[in-house]
């Protein structure tokens, strides 16, 4: 089954509706997936102190450099695992972040773009779980953008296309595909929030994506034309992936 786009819910009007639809006609702009089947409900994984999982990181727009990823799991307290990321540039510099998950896999604290790690007073829905054949997902999340300081939202929107098997460096894996849009909190006066369209392959035995591909860009505005500029465009590949302990 490929990619499919699924009947815009009926919904009240308010101040976020278009940016919403906008949302639901982007991911109707997806194009063909991979082929797809139906599968059994997929829960949300049980992370463990430990879990650890490295990913090669291509950016296509700059000439296909390799960072490495090294994320771990490093506590869990309340129902929120906190994860250690160290990044390895092309260079071999090293670079470290957190990030906080929660039991339902939404982000509690960390970054959608390159920017400083931040907490969002409401977690960001990347996935809705169980990951069903056919279901999508909607979520408004009030922000404050980090860059004016200004009341702000950011919208997500995924749709789960169904079971597939994925190859990466650290095998094959049956998997859930899913197609995902967000839009950042980052619209200002001269141009418009960050785009960014992730195309997701979930492989439930790894606990985590084994392949994530991203493409963002937003429109720069002067003199009533619009000026599209990308800000990413990576693709994201199991390595390895090691089981904690309970």
């Amino acid at each position: 089954m490929s990619a499919s786009c699924f009947s815009a819910p009926k919904i009240r009007f308010a101040s976020w509706l278009l940016p919403l639809a906008a949302l639901w006609l982007a991911a109707c702009g997806s194009g063909s997936g991979p082929a797809t089947s139906a599968g059994p409900p997929v829960p949300a994984p049980v992370l463990a102190v430990g879990d650890h999982w490295q990913y090669r990181i291509t950016d296509n727009l700059r000439r296909g450099a390799v960072t490495i990823l090294d994320a771990e799991v490093a506590s869990i307290s309340g129902g929120v695992a906190s994860l250690r990321l160290v990044y390895t540039d092309p260079l071999g510099a090293r670079s470290e972040k957190t990030e906080e998950v929660n039991a339902s896999g939404a982000l509690v604290v960390g970054t959608l773009k390159e920017e400083p790690t931040r907490r969002y007073p409401t977690p960001i829905e990347l996935y809705d779980f169980p990951l069903q054949t056919g279901t999508s997902w909607r979520q408004v999340a009030n922000t404050t953008s980090p860059d004016t300081g200004l009341p702000a939202q950011i919208l997500v929107y995924g749709t789960v296309q169904g079971s597939t098997q994925v190859t990466v460096p650290a095998g094959t894996f049956d998997a859930v595909y899913l197609y995902r849009v967000i839009q950042l909190d980052d619209e200002q006066f001269w141009r418009t929030r960050t785009d960014r369209r992730d195309f997701v392959w979930f492989a439930p035995q790894a606990k985590a994506a084994a392949k994530e591909t991203r493409d963002a860009s937003y429109n720069q505005i002067g003199g009533g034309t619009f000026t599209t500029i990308r800000t990413e465009n990576t693709t994201r590949e199991l390595l390895s992936f090691r089981p904690g302990s309970r």
